[in-house]
């Protein structure tokens, strides 16, 4: 059970989304307090708890055909997670040699302690349809379509990573923690990158990321990182009382982004660790953005690249604009606790 002060500690995200496995099918993850929004588990960091269960499950598939990478996932949040140990089910829908169908389903509030040899699965929180394959020996056609960024953003120059991290590059610059994020703390273990000169327009974000921690993203990240920034509608807060006539919202109106449903496509693998080298990337750049915000919902498109400016993710969302009250309703002392729908 979480403690009824909410957590600022940076937690490493490999310990963050440990998996155990159960069984042939069944893994366990503990969700911690500190990839919360309120009460509630960042919804990107749980898809990567599914992801990494997934990679140990197709990568011990078989030992002369392993499928470790998740080509495409679909994630279907059914219930607000929490805090807490989680049950992941992994079924084998349709097997193949070069791609692998999974369903999984993540459950709480069943007895999924560690201490339980046969733990009961609980209430259905998420679910998700995965695709597997091997993407380092994935092969055929490739072609040159010249894709690039539309519109451009107004800062094209890639960044020095050097004084970045000191906050010193002239182009791009650090997104301050604001206050009172305890309430989003999952920000905290991301940092944050945005142009000097200002985003293209309100409903586009071009943001920089590197993880607090010091490690580098992996696959299994993927979907967090795909899930990190959905704050398209912040654009459009006032940023004072007096601006609030006329707005769609207040100032001062605190909301939750939880998400309805999302996709993550990942076109190409994380790099592998060789001659001493770190394998995975440090730095990623990422585009979000939305076509449309009406009546509480919203659209999101996040295109992710690395440095050298190759796709790394393709995810489209689904989302909620609402107020935080809907986050912490029903959690008992703490916020932490409740199990109601969105």
């Amino acid at each position: 059970m979480a403690s009824d002060k909410p957590s600022t500690q940076i937690i490493p995200f490999a310990k963050a989304t440990e998996i155990k496995r159960l069984d042939t099918n069944t893994y366990q993850a503990n969700l911690v307090d500190s990839f919360c929004i309120g009460a509630v588990p960042n919804g990107g960091y749980v898809a990567s708890c599914i992801l990494q269960a997934a990679i140990l499950h197709g990568s011990s598939r078989s030992p002369s055909n392993p499928q470790p990478h998740v080509m495409n996932a679909h994630f279907e949040y059914l219930n607000r997670t929490e805090v807490g140990p989680a049950t992941i089910i992994i079924e084998d829908v349709k097997p193949g040699r070069q791609l692998t169908t999974l369903h999984a389903t993540l459950y709480q509030g069943g007895s999924s302690s560690s201490s339980s040899s046969s733990p009961t699965t609980g209430k259905k929180r998420l679910t998700a349809y995965l695709v597997m394959t091997n993407l380092s020996s994935f092969q055929g056609i490739t072609l040159d379509t010249q894709f690039s960024l539309v519109p451009p953003p107004l800062t094209l120059t890639k960044p020095n990573f050097g004084l970045l991290k000191q906050n010193r590059d002239p182009n791009w610059t650090a997104i301050p923690l604001p206050p009172g994020f305890s309430y989003i703390r999952a920000l905290q273990n991301t940092k944050f990158y945005i142009p000097r000169a200002g985003q293209v327009r309100k409903s586009i974000i071009d943001l920089w990321i590197r993880l607090s921690s010091g490690e580098r993203f992996t696959d299994a990240t993927l979907g967090y990182v795909s899930d990190c920034w959905p704050y398209v509608v912040e654009a459009y807060r006032p940023r004072t009382e007096k601006e609030n006539e006329g707005a769609a919202f207040r100032h001062d109106a605190r909301h939750w982004y939880p998400t309805v449903v999302m996709n993550v496509e990942q076109k190409k693998a994380a790099p592998a660790g060789t001659g001493g080298k770190e394998g995975g990337w440090e730095w990623l750049r990422m585009r979000v953005s939305s076509k449309e915000v009406r009546g509480g919902r919203f659209d999101l498109e996040v295109l992710v690249m690395d440095e050298a400016g190759e796709l790394v993710v393709v995810s489209n969302h689904v989302g909620l604009v609402l107020g935080s009250e809907r986050n912490l309703a029903g959690r008992g002392k703490g916020g932490m606790k409740g199990q109601s729908r969105i």
